[in-house]
C-alpha cells in the first residue's frame, strides 16, 4: 500500500499531461474542418458579380442584324429579314427582365429636364418641342433632335452633358437612351454599354 500511495503521485501528472494532450487534438481536429467549411462562402463572389452584369450572364437577346459592337447602321435598302431583325431586336432591348431594377422615377425626371438641356446645345438642326419622352413605361427615354445623330450621341448626351452614365441609368431602371433624327434612330443599351443598334427611321 505504502509503494501504490507514493506511485499515485507520480500517475497524477502523467494523466493530466494526457487530458492537456487531448484537448489541443480536439481544437486541432475543429480547425482543420474550418476550410472544409469554408469553400460555402468562397463561392459568394461569383454569384455577386453575375448579379452586377445581368444582361452579360442570364440574359438572352434575339438574333442582332450586325455583330455585337457595330450599330450598323440598317439601312432603307436593308433586306426585309435583317430590317426584321433590327426591329425585333430593339424591342427584346427595352423589353424588362427578371434581374432588372425597378424603375426611379425621381431619376427619370431630374435626367429628362437635363437631357432637354443638353440636346438643344448639342444638335445640329432645329430641335423639335419637348425633345424628351420617357417612354416604355419609363424603360426608353427618346431624345429627338433635327439633326445629327449617331450611335455615340445618346451616352454622350447623357454622360458629357446631362452628368450621368449608362450605369447610373441602367440602376434607375432605364434600359434605353435613344436619338432620333431626320434619317437615324439610335439606340443606346445601359444593361450592355457596347450594344448600340441605329436604324433607317425618317420622322413623320
Amino acid at each position: 500500500m505504502s509503494v501504490a500511495r507514493r506511485a499515485l503521485p507520480l500517475c497524477l501528472p502523467l494523466l493530466l499531461a494526457l487530458a492537456a494532450c487531448d484537448e489541443p487534438a480536439s481544437t486541432q481536429g475543429a480547425s482543420s474542418a474550418a476550410p472544409s467549411a469554408a469553400p460555402p462562402p468562397a463561392a459568394a463572389p461569383p454569384s455577386a458579380t453575375a448579379e452586377t452584369t445581368p444582361a452579360k450572364a442570364k440574359i438572352e437577346m434575339p438574333p442582332r442584324p450586325v455583330p455585337l459592337g457595330s450599330a450598323g447602321p440598317i439601312q432603307p435598302s436593308a433586306p426585309p429579314d435583317q430590317q426584321m431583325m433590327a426591329i425585333q431586336y430593339t424591342i427584346a432591348m427595352v423589353t424588362p427582365r427578371g434581374t432588372d431594377p425597378l424603375v426611379d422615377k425621381d431619376y427619370v425626371e431630374r435626367i429628362v429636364k437635363k437631357l432637354e438641356a443638353a440636346v438643344r446645345t448639342a444638335d445640329k438642326g432645329k430641335t423639335p418641342p419637348n425633345p424628351v419622352k420617357p417612354n416604355k413605361g419609363n424603360r426608353k427615354l427618346e431624345v429627338d433632335m433635327g439633326k445629327g445623330c449617331n450611335e455615340r450621341v445618346p451616352e454622350n448626351l447623357l454622360h458629357q452633358r446631362a452628368g450621368s452614365s449608362l450605369k447610373e441609368a441602367y440602376e434607375a431602371g432605364v434600359l434605353v437612351i435613344s436619338c432620333h433624327d431626320d434619317k437615324w434612330e439610335c439606340h443606346q443599351s445601359t444593361r450592355i454599354p457596347e450594344d448600340v443598334l441605329c436604324h433607317a427611321a425618317p420622322r413623320r
